[in-house]
């Protein structure tokens, strides 16, 4: 029982993580007078982008360099549609999402239709070995916390880490 526990709280910390770096996007677009109701679309479209980056090359920081910058790209449409072209910041929202819904899933279809065994991102290992001290023991290995909190990809940590930058 324990374990379920465990393994339900460890992934909804990384499946939290995209949200969270969507919401700080968000947070920064609402502080600059943009309502952006489109952001779901941007999110589609930037792991649409990243992941076939990431797929063609197989380098994953490209794929998250394109992802961001796809994400920077519509966010910059959002913001010149509603604020140069005056245009109603809900309905302009509402059609960029589904402009992302779309596009990404006809463009996932037709230039990859179905991907399998793609790797993502390790697990980062707080080990004793990397500070130099001669020991197999990782922080990782500590029962719960351990399991729940220090065992993610520098991704899910680079995401908390932006919410107190982000607060000010």
């Amino acid at each position: 029982m324990l374990a379920i526990i465990v393994g339900i709280a460890h992934s909804g910390i990384r499946l939290a993580t995209p949200y969270l770096y969507a919401a700080i996007g968000e947070t920064f677009a609402q502080r600059s007078g943009v309502l952006n109701l489109g952001v779901e679309g941007i999110m589609l479209m930037g792991a649409f982008s990243g992941f076939y980056v990431a797929f063609i090359t197989g380098n994953l920081i490209l794929g998250l360099l394109a992802a961001g910058l796809v994400g920077a790209v519509m966010g910059l449409i959002m913001a010149f549609i509603s604020v140069t072209l005056n245009a109603e910041q809900g309905i302009s929202g509402i059609g960029l999402y589904l402009l992302g819904l779309g596009a990404s899933s006809l463009l996932f279809k037709t230039l990859l239709g179905t991907v399998e065994g793609v790797d993502g991102f390790s697990e980062l290992q707080f080990c004793l070995a990397s500070i130099g001290i001669d020991s197999d023991f990782c922080l990782s290995q500590i029962p719960i916390f351990g399991e729940i909190f220090l065992s993610h990809s520098v991704m899910v940590y680079g995401a908390f880490a932006l919410v107190p930058l982000a607060w000010w």
